[in-house]
C-alpha cells in the first residue's frame, strides 16, 4: 500500500542529509517526494565533511527553492585540521637550525590562500559559488541563517558577501564558535546590517565590530530582539580606579576597546525592542561607565517629561483658542495640521529583560557596578555574570583571593536581596582564558626584568 505523499514528507523530515537523497532511488513516488521543495523549507547539514558538505549544497541547488532556514553545525575538514606547514623566517641567516612547523590556521590569512593554491585545495571556491546560489534562490524566502562550531576556515570563503548581497528578507544570523574571530572588516558588517533591515537576532563574537557598526545597528535594527556585542582590544590603556564593596579603591589599568559607552547608548535609545543583550568583554560596561549610563537615562526621563508637559501646554492653548462656528473651515492641506504624538517614549535600557555579562580582560565589576546595572535595566529578569580571580589580579594591583571572595560573596547577597525579581546566575570561578595566560606571562616577564 502506497502511503500518500503528506504522511511521506513527513517521515522524510527526520530523515538527515545527505542521507535523505539515496531514499530516492526506491521508487518513483519517493523520488518525486524527496525532490518536492517543501522538504527543504528548513535545512540542517549537521557534523559533514567539507566535500560532502559542498556536494550537500550542489544538490539544494537544484531542489530547493522555498528555504526558510539554513543551519551548518558542526562541519569540519579533514585536510585543514591535519595539515601542518613550515614557517621560515626571513632574518634566519643561511637557514641555519632545526625547521619549525605551524598548524594551516595559525597562518596569516594571505600565508593561508598561498597555502591552499598550493596543495590544489579548491573547495572554498567551490562552497562559496554554491552558496551563492542558494541564497540567490531564496532571496525573499530565507530568514534565518546559523553557522556553528565548524572547523572550515570560512575566512577563505565569500560567505559574509553573499549575505550582504542576497540575504535580504535575513531576520535572524547565527556565527559563532567557528575557530576563527568572526566577521574582521567593519565595512562588511555594516553593509550586511544596512542589506538586512529586518534583523531581529543578530548573534556570534565579531573582530570587526566597533562604534561605526554599532550606530549602524541603531539606526537601521528597528526591530532588534537580541544582540551579541564583543569588542576587539585597543593597544591603548585606560588608567582607572574602582571602588569595590569594602570602599576600598583599587588602582589599574585596563584596555579601552573599540565599543565605547556612546555607541552603546545609541543603541539602547534607538533599540526600542531590544530584550536580550549578552556583552563579552567589553570595556565601556564598568563601575564607572554604568553610573555615567544612569546619569543620562535620567536625563532623558527628565527631557521626555518636559517635553510631554509642553505638547499638554500647546493643545490645551489650542483648544482654547478654536472658533465656536465654523462650518466650511477646511484645510488647504492635510500637512498643516499634523497630530503630535503624544504618546511617552520608552525609557532606554526598559526593554531589557535577560543580560549576559562576561569580564577576563576588561575592568570587571563589583557591587556599586551591579546597583547600577539594575537601575540602568529597571525590568532585568535573568542575569548571567562570568569572570575569575586572574581578571582582578591582573588588572589591579594588591588583590588578595580574600578581598576576591568578599566581593564575590557581597555581590551575591545584594542580588539574592532582590530574588523576587531577578535570577542571578554568577560564575566567579571560571577557567583561566588563554588571553589571560598570555598576559600573567608578559606580568612576570616584566617583572623578572
Amino acid at each position: 500500500m502506497n502511503l500518500p505523499d503528506t504522511i511521506l514528507l513527513d517521515i522524510f523530515s527526520y530523515i538527515p542529509l545527505p542521507e535523505r537523497w539515496l531514499v530516492a532511488s526506491v521508487c518513483k513516488q519517493w523520488y518525486g517526494v524527496c525532490h518536492d521543495p517543501y522538504l527543504y523549507r528548513d535545512v540542517q547539514l549537521d557534523n559533514l565533511e567539507y566535500r560532502t558538505l559542498v556536494l550537500a549544497l550542489h544538490k539544494l541547488v537544484g531542489v530547493a527553492s522555498r528555504v526558510k532556514s539554513i543551519t551548518i553545525n558542526g562541519c569540519y575538514s579533514r585536510f585543514i585540521q591535519d595539515t601542518i606547514v613550515p614557517v621560515h623566517f626571513s632574518n634566519r641567516a643561511h637557514n641555519t637550525g632545526p625547521m619549525l612547523f605551524s598548524h594551516l590556521t595559525a597562518l596569516q590569512p594571505h600565508r593561508r590562500r598561498d597555502e591552499y593554491l598550493k596543495h590544489n585545495f579548491a573547495l572554498h571556491d567551490e562552497f562559496s559559488d554554491m552558496f551563492t546560489q542558494l541564497l540567490c534562490n531564496n532571496t525573499s524566502t530565507l530568514t534565518s541563517l546559523t553557522v556553528q562550531n565548524c572547523s572550515l576556515d570560512l575566512e577563505m570563503t565569500e560567505l559574509f558577501c553573499s549575505i550582504a548581497c542576497h540575504a535580504h528578507a535575513l531576520e535572524s544570523l547565527t556565527y559563532k564558535d567557528n575557530h576563527d574571530k568572526g566577521i574582521h572588516s567593519s565595512g562588511l558588517l555594516q553593509a550586511i546590517v544596512t542589506a538586512c533591515p529586518r534583523m531581529r537576532h543578530f548573534h556570534g563574537s565579531h573582530s570587526g565590530m566597533d562604534d561605526a557598526v554599532l550606530l549602524t545597528i541603531a539606526r537601521h535594527w528597528v526591530s532588534l530582539e537580541s544582540l551579541t556585542l564583543c569588542s576587539l582590544k585597543s593597544r591603548d590603556v585606560l588608567s582607572h580606579a574602582e571602588i569595590i564593596s569594602d570602599g576600598r579603591q583599587l588602582t589599574g589599568s585596563s584596555p579601552t576597546g573599540r565599543i565605547s559607552g556612546h555607541a552603546l547608548w545609541q543603541l539602547l535609545e534607538k533599540c526600542q525592542h531590544l530584550e536580550r543583550l549578552e556583552l563579552y568583554d567589553l570595556a565601556c560596561i564598568s563601575n564607572r561607565e554604568l553610573a555615567a549610563f544612569h546619569a543620562l537615562q535620567t536625563r532623558a526621563m527628565q527631557k521626555d517629561k518636559r517635553q510631554q508637559q509642553q505638547q499638554q501646554q500647546e493643545q490645551q492653548g489650542t483648544v482654547a483658542s478654536v472658533k465656536r462656528f465654523t462650518p466650511y473651515d477646511i484645510p488647504k492641506s492635510i500637512f498643516t495640521h499634523k497630530r503630535r504624538d503624544t504618546a511617552p517614549r520608552a525609557i532606554p535600557g526598559s526593554s531589557i529583560r535577560q543580560l549576559t555579562i562576561t569580564k577576563y580582560m576588561t575592568t570587571p565589576l563589583s557591587k556599586p557596578g551591579f546597583e547600577s546595572l539594575l537601575k540602568l535595566f529597571p525590568n532585568l529578569n535573568r542575569l548571567e555574570y562570568e569572570t575569575n580571580f586572574h581578571t582582578f589580579d591582573n588588572l589591579f594591583e594588591g588583590i588578595t583571593r580574600d578581598m576576591f571572595d568578599a566581593e564575590c560573596l557581597a555581590v551575591k547577597e545584594w542580588c539574592d536581596a532582590h530574588k523576587g525579581r531577578l535570577e542571578y546566575i554568577g560564575r566567579w570561578n571560571a577557567d583561566m582564558t588563554a588571553e589571560q595566560r598570555l598576559m600573567a606571562g608578559m606580568a612576570s616577564v616584566s617583572e623578572g626584568a
